[in-house]
């Protein structure tokens, strides 16, 4: 028995001394393994790899030109908006004041013109008999006409800013009716002048209708009179200069009524509201950040190429697109193109890291999906690529 035991204890060593190496071996050759594998797949990501992006998503940012005060606000945070929907107001109080001044002003030329038109109809009715006389009666018949037009013209205008101007005030007085901050009186008020201006703005309608035709009577008795005459006329020098100040002032009137319309800012796309950078009274600065309109649905996806692979891609090249959102757990897939790649590396934005404190660096790219596929802008996504490239 004595020999067995002593054969036993170098066959137990040896066993030991096997597995204590085989312990040591097998992790290196797991780690070798595993480099191996990686540096394949490092290869072969920066031939057809992956990497993160979203859908694009662009905003629109709404702001007004010139500093001033937010009269009112439309659109409440999240609506769902159509271009050209008003979303915001701005005071127009002193443009407002500034149309009635040259309304003002028109009033006055008027009555100018109409005191020349007196002045010339009494020189023509004491010299009947001569022919600058006569000359002058038909011009004035003629210039008369043509302010009376003008005139009317402005009138209407100014009809047509007032209504402007009441539809919006029926508007702020409606909501504040909603709101119990208005009494139906008030708002009935306001509608009534509405109302009414809409009538005199038809009436308008058929009062130039006759105006044009009475200028263009006139202007025709005086063709045909100065055709067959050849004195010279004096009316121009008296006529012309007021003829002049009413155009002027009629293109100031169109201008007015261009500012008081710059001072209402409309959605530039359909979409929805995504940002209300202020409320009502408050006093902004030009170019200041007010509303913030981001589209419904978009075709693009934007990614940026890490550095190890910033020879992957070119712009034409087939890329398969990868939702991460999916509706039932259907996967969504579709193929797209690249249409842009920019031409440095920079720096991406923080919603591309992985780890907030690790910056990522490559080249942006922006895909653009094919069969009119959309998605939500801000979805993130998966941009593969293929190796047919």
């Amino acid at each position: 028995m004595q020999p067995e035991v002593q054969n036993q204890v170098p066959r137990r060593t040896w066993s030991r001394r096997m597995r204590r190496s085989l312990i040591g071996v097998v992790p290196v050759v797991v780690w070798i393994l595993a480099l191996g594998a990686a540096i394949g797949l490092y290869r072969r990501i920066g031939v057809t790899g992956a990497v993160a992006g979203f859908a694009c998503d662009q905003p629109v940012t709404l702001a007004h030109l010139e500093p001033g005060i937010v009269r009112d606000v439309h659109v409440q945070l999240h609506d769902q908006v159509a271009r050209g929907q008003v979303l915001l107001s701005m005071d127009d109080r002193e443009e407002r004041i500034r149309l009635a001044a040259i309304e003002k002003d028109m009033e006055r030329l008027r009555a100018e013109v109409v005191a020349e038109q007196t002045r010339l109809a009494a020189d023509s009715a004491r010299a009947t008999a001569d022919v600058e006389d006569l000359a002058r009666r038909f011009a004035i018949d003629r210039e008369a006409a043509h302010v009376d037009y003008l005139s009317q013209i402005a009138a209407d205008a100014r009809d047509r800013i007032l209504l402007r101007g009441s539809l919006v005030e029926y508007e702020i007085m409606q909501t504040l009716h909603v709101q119990d901050a208005a009494a139906f009186r008030e708002l009935n008020d306001v509608q009534t002048e509405a109302e009414s201006l809409r009538a005199e703005l038809e009436m308008n309608t058929e009062v130039l209708d006759r105006m044009k035709q009475a200028f263009d009577e006139a202007d025709q008795r005086w063709f045909n009179f100065a055709e067959r005459q050849d004195v010279a006329t004096v009316y121009e020098p008296v006529l012309t200069p007021l003829r002049l100040a009413i155009d002027v002032r009629q293109r100031d009137l169109e201008e007015i009524v261009r500012r008081i319309d710059s001072h209402v800012l409309r959605a530039p796309i359909d979409g929805q509201v995504t940002a209300l950078l202020t409320r009502v009274g408050n006093r902004i600065q030009a170019g200041e950040p007010l509303v913030v309109v981001s589209p419904e649905t978009t075709t693009r996806v934007v990614a940026y190429l890490p550095e190890h692979m910033v020879f992957s891609a070119r712009v034409g090249a087939p890329v398969l697109v990868n939702c991460l959102a999916s509706a039932d757990g259907v996967r969504r897939e579709y193929p797209g193109t690249i249409v842009s790649l920019s031409a440095t590396v920079d720096e991406a934005p923080l919603r591309y890291r992985q780890i907030p404190t690790h910056p990522i660096w490559g080249r942006g790219l922006i895909a653009a999906l094919d069969d009119n596929v959309s998605l939500i802008p801000g979805e993130a996504i998966t941009l593969s690529f293929s190796d047919r490239h």
